[in-house]
């Protein structure tokens, strides 16, 4: 085997890479192998400058995402040749690629959350999905969160739900007043739907057991096309609309961090950024030259 084989051969059976994985790096490795042919040079030729100008060429014909593999591919490719003594340093340790500013998420208007929450129907499936939305939109919480709730879960004196986020990280969702009496009228529809059988999850489907992922966001792809919005609809969606709305309404960046439960301030700051409309509106009616 070559170095690129033996490099492959490694990642699968002691990284544990995936198939699919391994594949990629040994294309993006096939490339620049075929690039150093051209000047006939060898893998352990390669200085740092011949590293970065190698760089400067893909990023002319690569987009971020598929850059960042090649970039990965060939670090661990020189750490690989490090480990065996082939060389003595890697040419693409002190490499890196700017990324891009993050995506802003798609947020709801405050008038299409209402849009959203509508959508009630009179039989249990149309009552647990407008429940669903009114859960995640009232606690901020992610579908993972939502779907792994338990009735007992609920506190109902203190109005709030203790769970295990992102991390293990425990904290608790609040429930205001209203979701708190909607909530007791979908239980006790619930019950009816599910009797004799039990089931602990606060979320059920159609057969009875824990709601799943897939059809979770299913069902928000069919009220996306019920409202005929052209906007991403998800669970994620919401939360990110609960975060912005809970914002523009004054709610300080370090109290949403700790309902949406990130670790670190800076996940939360950017929506700063979404909620940037509403400070402008605020400087025109407020500033007097505005």
């Amino acid at each position: 085997m070559d170095e690129i084989e033996q490099f492959v051969t490694y990642i699968i059976s002691v990284k544990g890479e995936s198939d699919n994985t391994a594949l990629g790096y040994e294309n993006d490795l096939r490339q620049f192998e075929k690039h150093l042919r051209k000047f006939d040079l060898d893998y352990v030729d390669v200085s740092s400058s011949d590293a970065r100008e190698y760089v400067r060429t893909l990023m002319e014909k690569f987009k971020e995402r598929s850059m960042l593999r090649k970039l990965s591919a060939l670090r661990m490719f020189y750490d690989f040749l490090m480990r065996r003594g082939d060389i003595d340093f890697n040419p693409f340790e002190d490499i890196s690629l700017k990324r891009n500013e993050k995506r802003l998420p798609s947020v709801l208007t405050e008038h299409e959350v209402a849009m959203l929450l509508s959508l009630n129907g009179d039989d249990f499936l149309s009552k647990r999905d407008h429940m669903l939305f009114l859960f995640i939109y009232s606690t901020g919480a992610r579908i993972s969160e939502a779907l792994s709730v338990n009735v007992d879960d609920i506190e109902w004196s203190e109005r709030r739900i203790r769970i295990q986020g992102k991390g293990n990280k425990m904290r608790f969702l609040f429930l205001n007043k209203s979701v708190v009496s909607q909530l007791k009228e979908y239980i006790a529809k619930r019950a009816e739907y599910i009797y004799p059988e039990k089931e602990d999850a606060l979320f059920i489907g159609k057969n009875k057991a824990r709601l799943t992922f897939s059809t979770a966001h299913l069902i928000f792809d069919n009220a996306r096309v019920k409202l005929n919005l052209d906007k991403n609809l998800s669970p994620h969606t919401l939360r990110h609309s609960f975060a912005t709305h809970m914002m523009d309404h004054g709610a300080d960046i370090r109290f949403i961090q700790e309902l949406l439960g990130h670790e670190s301030i800076s996940t939360t700051q950017i929506y700063t950024h979404v909620s940037s409309k509403k400070l402008k509106k605020v400087y025109d009616d407020t500033h007097p030259h505005a």
